[in-house]
């Protein structure tokens, strides 16, 4: 008989999962439950059974690909706490955790998202805030957002035309958007970011030689002194309650110089 790989014992002339009795999903990166893709609004139910339960799943990734896992637990009325009830860590294979992955959450969601840099596996590790307000079921899900939609950097900028709205979305956390606008001396332009109710919109604005001239929050009017390429660099800022700090976002430019 084979033998079955570290994390599986042999059971009915297969390898099966070694869990704890009683355990629904695996508590190490070797137990891990792997996992395929959801539609967006999809979700799958999980149980953590004790207080010192953790679920771990395995998905593979490819490169250049934003991958988003999310947890929501449901509450009952008498909970009156405002962190998050569950928390997902991002993992490699060696159980580090993944660089650019940090998560954000509110009371009963939390949701952790990263840009993969190669292709392999990666690992999603569940764990629980307990109180007696607090259900052990929680919902998960696990979704392939596709590539990030604007580059990072200056020199990813995407070159966009004045008067024209831009729509776009801030993931993983900390991701920034990078836009490039050709502008005219002696001009004034209104800069204008909108977000949803729970993300504050940041504008870091830098002229055609790479020096900031301003940051700023959603609403700016930029005066140029120089004509040529000008960037904006667009991001969530952190902070105010219940932020997740990623999102859908539209970012517009508006010459009001007569």
């Amino acid at each position: 008989m084979c033998e079955c790989p570290y994390g599986y014992v042999q059971a009915d002339m297969t390898c099966k999962r070694n869990l704890r009795h009683g355990d629904d999903h695996g508590d190490s990166i070797d137990a891990a439950t792997p996992l395929e893709f959801m539609a967006l609004n999809e979700v799958k139910s999980a149980v953590l059974d004790t207080v010192d339960d953790v679920d771990v799943f395995s998905f593979r990734v490819t490169a250049g690909r934003i991958y988003r896992f999310s947890c929501r637990r449901f509450l009952d009325e008498g909970y009156e706490g405002t962190d998050p009830t569950c928390v997902v860590e991002l993992l490699d294979a060696d159980g580090r955790t993944l660089p650019g992955s940090a998560g954000s959450g509110s009371p009963g969601y939390y949701r952790a998202s990263v840009l993969a840099t190669q292709d392999g596996t990666a690992y999603a590790r569940v764990k629980g805030l307990f109180a007696p307000t607090i259900h052990r079921s929680y919902d998960y899900s696990l979704v392939d957002r596709g590539p990030d939609d604007f580059g990072d950097t200056l020199a990813e900028a995407a070159r966009w035309s004045v008067g024209n709205r831009v729509s776009g979305n801030i993931e993983p956390y900390g991701d920034v958007d990078v836009i490039a606008l050709d502008l005219v001396a002696g001009h004034t332009y209104q800069l204008l970011c909108r977000a949803d109710d729970y993300n504050n919109c940041g504008m870091r604005v830098r002229g055609p030689g790479g020096e900031v001239l301003f940051q700023a929050g959603d609403l700016f009017n930029l005066q140029v002194m120089q004509s040529g390429r000008h960037t904006v660099e667009l991001f969530f800022i952190t902070g105010p309650r219940f932020s997740l700090c990623v999102g859908p976002y539209t970012f517009s430019s508006t010459d009001l110089t007569p």
